[in-house]
């Protein structure tokens, strides 16, 4: 595998996991695109282009970032080592998912309370950082100049800004988009996501991924359930 990355994803049976299929176009169970697209009536042009950046991850919410291994640990490790964390911690369950547009994207983000999936994912960057290959200046030079202060601090400690204070559990269904497209999407996607709207979001399980190859799919190696 060329990079890691921990994550939350929906359990393959669901609804949620069979509406990233449809919709983004990638099946990540198995690391593959799906054999049907559900446009929702909108151009097909401009669903393939706004889910070409979430397809590679497929339906998935960012617990730990992308990264390449250490030289010095191995991917039983990092799977042993994600089973024992999932052992000792319980499920997350927070209010319902809302559909959100932040920047040039469209996400579902749960509603509070949030703290302890805010913690839990704190957790994760932490404790799986020593799997994590140092930075190199290829990895600094693709994540481009970061302004703010505390996120640069984040990516030279951890490898990505967007952790502890500045982390938003999201899952991605669109974007990059400009704004009368995310008018046009929000509309088709917002009767599609009711159902996930309307009852509290539940954190049963958390997976690690590989991405075989620099810039092909992300898929799922191992799913482990967190504690009831």
């Amino acid at each position: 595998m060329q990079r890691y990355a921990i994550y939350w994803a929906p359990r393959p049976e669901s609804v949620l996991a069979e509406l990233g299929r449809k919709w983004l176009g990638s099946d990540p169970e198995r690391g593959v695109l799906s054999e049907t697209r559900d446009t929702l009536g909108l151009d097909p042009e401009l669903v393939e282009r706004v889910t070409v950046a979430p397809r590679r991850y497929g339906l998935h919410a960012t617990m730990k970032a992308p990264f390449r291994l250490a030289p010095d640990v191995s991917e039983a490790e990092l799977n042993m080592a994600l089973a024992a964390f999932c052992a000792r911690r319980r499920h997350v369950t927070t209010g319902p998912l809302r559909l959100t547009r932040f920047d040039r994207w469209l996400a579902l983000i749960p509603t509070r309370p949030l703290a302890d999936l805010e913690w839990m994912a704190a957790e994760c960057v932490v404790a799986f950082d020593h799997f994590r290959a140092p930075l190199s200046n290829e990895d600094r030079d693709h994540r481009g100049p970061i302004d703010d202060p505390l996120l640069r601090k984040y990516f030279e400690e951890f490898g990505y800004p967007h952790v502890l204070a500045a982390f938003e559990f999201h899952i991605t269904l669109a974007g990059p988009a400009r704004p009368h497209e995310l008018d046009a999407i929000e509309a088709a996607l917002r009767p599609v996501v009711t159902p996930f709207t309307e009852a509290p979001f539940v954190l049963e399980d958390l997976c690690w991924f590989g991405e075989p190859d620099r810039g092909g799919l992300f898929r799922v190696c191992s799913r482990f359930a967190l504690m009831r």
